[in-house]
């Protein structure tokens, strides 16, 4: 409860006693009724599906990299025909099994409905309440991702930056425990679904590669390459439009957006060097590890997905072929509906972008094993 009493106090500090602050207000007791259900329907899980526990966990996949560099593109292509045991929206919110079972009806009353959208597509990533979504989300359950500062007023605040970021370097006990909560949450959802592969969009968990690796012996990561010039503008666009959707940025003065979007912009730098510099130093076992770059997603989807299906030992069944082969023709007359800021109007010119990023230009950033 402390980071819902943390996010009160912010808030106050930032607005007072104005309608602002009980908009907020409003926002974090919602969260704050959902982190209840959340651990109580976990605790009774243990006494009413207790065999959950048993479920192995067995090759699961993670997708990371930066957000907007594919990451989501090749998560949705992978789970489109509902062969993974993929999350939807309805499943991140409620992740306990208990909880599901009365959810679940209220699900399909609303999908009977049309009612299922709760983020239009217009914001540059549409949300839908029985629609796959990242389980990088699952975090939000114990306060352990950078979405946690990304979505919520604690991205306003220099004193909380640094919270969420590097859980590799993170204390055994905390990064280790953290990572046994999402297993956890897998072994639920295998159980409830009754799907075996785990197929996740964990883009911000590329800062937890080695403890996941750890936790998850079995585990394979691909990693979604893009320059930061084309990831950044669209990342820091659909962050804007989500927190203006969530908590409305005309609440928030000049100052504390310039410095939530530093904040967001210096966070970007840090993803991309904790990869290059694992991946360069020779770090983690890069057996287990594919780098797919963006270009080779627009250029040969056909080619990306065969080898994701060697690497991981995924067996597509026939449908799934079918449909990726349908989206690499549907995928060269795609044109994005929303719009995209460019990186002026986040404070930030190409000029420094290039000197912050130096890292991954002039060279290969990846020469030692790039895909």
């Amino acid at each position: 409860m402390r980071f819902y009493l943390d996010g009160i106090v912010i808030c106050w500090k930032m607005f007072g006693s104005s309608r602002h602050f009980v908009h907020c207000l409003m926002v974090i007791s919602l969260f704050m009724v959902l982190f209840i259900i959340k651990t109580i329907t976990c605790f009774l899980d243990r006494i009413f599906f207790p065999e959950y526990q048993n479920v192995e966990v067995k090759n699961p996949v993670f997708i990371i990299g930066h957000p907007r560099s594919g990451t989501t593109f090749m998560h949705h292509l992978f789970t489109q025909t509902d062969e993974m045991a993929a999350f939807c929206s309805w499943h991140i919110l409620f992740p306990a099994i208990t909880a599901r079972i009365f959810v679940r009806p209220v699900v399909r009353f609303l999908q009977r409905r049309g009612m299922t959208t709760i983020i239009p597509e217009e914001t540059g990533h549409g949300v839908g309440i029985d629609k796959v979504e990242e389980e990088e989300l699952l975090f939000l359950h114990n306060h352990d991702t950078q979405f946690a500062v990304v979505l919520s007023p604690l991205g306003f605040l220099e004193d909380s930056f640094d919270r969420y970021r590097l859980h590799d370097q993170m204390p055994d006990d905390h990064r280790i425990c953290s990572a046994r909560f999402l297993k956890s949450l897998f072994q639920r959802h295998i159980y409830y679904t009754g799907k075996k592969q785990i197929f996740a969009q964990t883009h911000f968990s590329t800062h937890r590669i080695k403890t996941l690796m750890e936790v998850f012996p079995d585990a394979r990561f691909i990693y979604m390459h893009r320059m930061p010039e084309d990831t950044l503008p669209s990342s820091l666009s659909l962050i804007y439009n989500m927190v203006n959707l969530i908590w409305g940025m005309h609440r928030f003065t000049p100052e504390q957006i310039a410095r939530f979007f530093d904040y967001r912009y210096r966070a970007s730098i840090d993803l991309y060097r904790y990869f290059h510099d694992l991946w360069n130093n020779n770090d983690i076992d890069k057996n287990r590890v594919l780098i797919v770059s963006y270009p080779q997603l627009q250029e040969d989807l056909m080619g990306v997905f065969e080898q994701v299906v060697q690497f991981t030992g995924i067996s597509p069944s026939e449908s799934l072929r079918k449909a990726i082969l349908h989206q690499s023709e549907k995928q060269k007359k795609y044109k994005r509906i929303h719009s995209v800021r460019p990186l002026e109007d986040f404070g930030i010119d190409s000029g420094r972008l290039k000197i912050d990023f130096s890292f991954l230009y002039g060279k290969k950033p990846f020469c030692s094993g790039e895909s």
